[in-house]
């Protein structure tokens, strides 16, 4: 299963199979529908909290409340990394079969970070889980901080839930003041996908040639252009705001040449999207889509990479190490460096909770590396983790990776003056983390 992988006509993503973009629409119709509300308060204690010194917490002190914006039924923990203390609620048990609302289990990541955090420093924070349909300007104002795993307004959109898409962003827009992570101008970066493909070609980042199509779609003249770059066969996807392989077209190119007609309906059906890419085939030499390897950075940290196959419904693996693995990952962090430049909380650089960056790799046996890399796309939190083939307990590294989040975009948000609830109490339990954990170093 290739979870979150949007068919690249949304900025997300761009090789999902027809197979898996039914499944995936089907599960994520099923998944949002479920509206339920579950706020689980840390408890116990966890094997693995992460303390330097202890620092008891006064009482009197409450404690710092975090939003998680859940959702992702493909997205599963390892077998038998899951909390003893999972929520029933919030479990997946139709999870095999055509009719299956999610897949690989029962627990998934994003739940399984939520109850990670509380575990963490179960005395300083509890947990509030929602689900997409729960998202709202009043839900968040109770939290101190949100963090969104799957509940976007592009979701909400796809879902055909415009009234909720409106409602979310609203949210997202103002960020700032409902305190959602991811911020607003970062997450429309990657949502527009020329955006930041433009500013990566600037950097001298290899990416597949694109045309870009920018003041709405017209056919004749993109045949022009297509005609010019030389391409035998293309496809054309819009680069804002699509899921699963909508919007797009494609085919040869002499056939379109030999009728436009279908350009033209493409044309008329298409008047409200702005924004499309122009790309050639990009294949390997067997014919079939190339493959992937998708790095995951980590609270600004390059963390691990998977391989994912173009056509295999279950190639997934952890990439092993060697000069392909290494090649893909300094190409990754190249990339992470233009993710810096757009990444920020309350105008100041912050690191991103989690970034995918994808990167394209074709068989070439005229290069010393024996392949063509290139970068493929950039995904935000609200992806697949792929924590089933990664090399960490996946909650346990994104459990600290938003305390760490938490840490840092807090004090931007006490510094900048901004309306919280028990101001003064979150600052003193921030200080009792920093006692705890150490001075933040970046």
């Amino acid at each position: 299963l290739k979870p979150r992988t949007r068919a690249h006509t949304h900025p997300f993503s761009d090789r999902s199979s027809q197979k898996m973009a039914k499944a995936m629409k089907v599960a994520m119709k099923k998944a949002t529908a479920m509206k339920k509300k579950a706020v689980v308060k840390a408890s116990g204690a966890a094997a693995a909290i992460i303390t330097k010194k202890k620092v008891p917490v006064p009482k009197g002190l409450g404690k710092i409340r975090i939003g998680i914006i859940h959702g992702k039924v493909f997205d599963p923990v390892k077998v038998g990394t899951h909390d003893r203390n999972y929520p029933e609620k919030l479990k997946i048990k139709n999870n095999t079969g055509r009719s299956a609302s999610g897949w690989g289990g029962q627990y998934m990541a994003d739940v399984s970070t939520g109850l990670k955090i509380a575990r963490l420093q179960p005395d300083i924070f509890e947990i509030d889980f929602m689900r997409m349909d729960d998202v709202s300007p009043k839900r968040l104002a109770k939290n101190h901080l949100t963090f969104n795993f799957w509940g976007d307004m592009s979701i909400a959109i796809a879902d055909g839930k415009i009234p909720l898409a409106k409602t979310i962003i609203e949210v997202q827009k103002d960020c700032y003041n409902t305190r959602h992570i991811p911020e607003w101008n970062y997450y429309e970066w990657v949502l527009h996908k020329s955006r930041y493909m433009k500013q990566c070609i600037k950097a001298g980042i290899p990416m597949i040639p694109t045309i870009f199509v920018d003041n709405g779609f017209n056919a004749k003249a993109v045949l022009k252009q297509i005609q010019a770059s030389g391409w035998d066969k293309f496809l054309v996807k819009p680069a804002y705001l699509a899921f699963f392989g909508q919007g797009v077209i494609h085919g040869k190119t002499q056939d379109f040449v030999d009728n436009l007609e279908p350009f033209l309906q493409y044309e008329r059906d298409n008047t409200k999207q702005k924004e499309f890419l122009v790309q050639p085939y990009v294949l390997k030499p067997n014919g079939n889509v190339f493959d992937e390897i998708r790095n995951f950075f980590v609270d600004g940290e390059w963390k691990y990479s998977i391989y994912t196959d173009g056509t295999d419904y279950e190639g997934f693996y952890e990439q092993p190490a060697g000069a392909l693995k290494e090649a893909c990952k300094q190409l990754a962090i190249r990339t992470y460096e233009e993710v810096k430049k757009v990444s920020k909380w309350e105008g100041k650089p912050i690191d991103t909770l989690l970034t995918r960056i994808d990167i394209g790799i074709v068989t070439d046996k005229s290069l010393k590396l024996g392949y063509k890399i290139f970068v493929n796309e950039i995904e935000p939190q609200m992806t697949t983790w792929l924590g089933r083939y990664c090399p960490y307990e996946i909650a346990d590294l994104m459990g600290n990776a938003c305390i760490s989040q938490a840490r840092k975009a807090l004090k931007l948000t006490l510094e900048k003056g901004r309306k919280l609830p028990d101001k003064e109490k979150v600052r003193a339990l921030l200080q009792i983390l920093d006692e705890r954990l150490g001075p933040l170093t970046k």
